[in-house]
């Protein structure tokens, strides 16, 4: 999303999705999830194009007046805060798991159809890699997925795990909302210096859902 901003915050006219996705390398499919996400938050603005023959208008986008404005460190004390307000609330591990399952749930919105295991993992480890995790798919079934990168850096690194907890829920979010025969059961963070464990579960007809924690 960043990179987005960053592309419309540069252009002189409003630029549609195939154009914004092949600037910054992704899907126009996510590309569209994306900017839309911009759109909610108040960092872009989206209209239609002329019509021009037959068939829908395409959408355009345009930065919002003001949003390259970003103060990184604002940002980043903002998260801070949030999360030491997650850790203070009785439910705060939940509501960090619902919060996660809704990000998750959102990046893919638009893989909705059911998925054979394959297909679900792929997508899984896509969006986690454009998330900014460094994702390694296993190489066996039931082996974990390695994530190699932390986005959020020492915000991580809390008693509470909070942050933790939203990844996890990311990544159910994303396998629920793909309709995936499996799910992600447990985040094991920091088992090296710069690995964390993502551990999956097989789901059975007796088990649709995985317990929280």
């Amino acid at each position: 999303r960043s990179r987005l901003l960053w592309v419309l915050g540069r252009s002189a006219r409003p630029m549609r999705v195939q154009e914004l996705a092949e600037a910054v390398g992704l899907h126009p499919n996510t590309a569209r999830q994306h900017l839309d996400q911009l759109v909610e938050a108040g960092l872009a603005v989206r209209d239609s194009a002329p019509p021009h023959g037959k068939g829908r208008p395409a959408l355009r986008y345009a930065a919002e007046p003001g949003s390259d404005e970003q103060d990184l460190v604002a940002y980043k004390t903002l998260a801070r805060v949030l999360a030491d307000q997650l850790r203070r609330s009785p439910d705060g591990i939940r509501e960090a798991l619902t919060a996660g399952e809704r990000w998750g749930r959102a990046l893919a919105h638009e893989e909705t159809d059911s998925a054979p295991t394959t297909d679900a993992m792929d997508r899984l480890v896509e969006l986690l890699d454009e998330a900014g995790f460094a994702p390694e798919a296993p190489a066996i079934e039931g082996q974990p997925i390695q994530l190699s990168h932390c986005p959020f850096g020492t915000l991580t690194r809390d008693p509470g795990n909070v942050i933790c907890k939203v990844h996890l829920g990311l990544m159910r979010g994303i396998l629920r909302e793909l309709d995936a025969p499996f799910d992600a059961i447990s985040l094991e963070p920091f088992v090296e210096p710069a690995l964390c464990l993502a551990h999956l579960r097989r789901r059975s007809v007796a088990d649709p859902e995985i317990a929280l924690p």
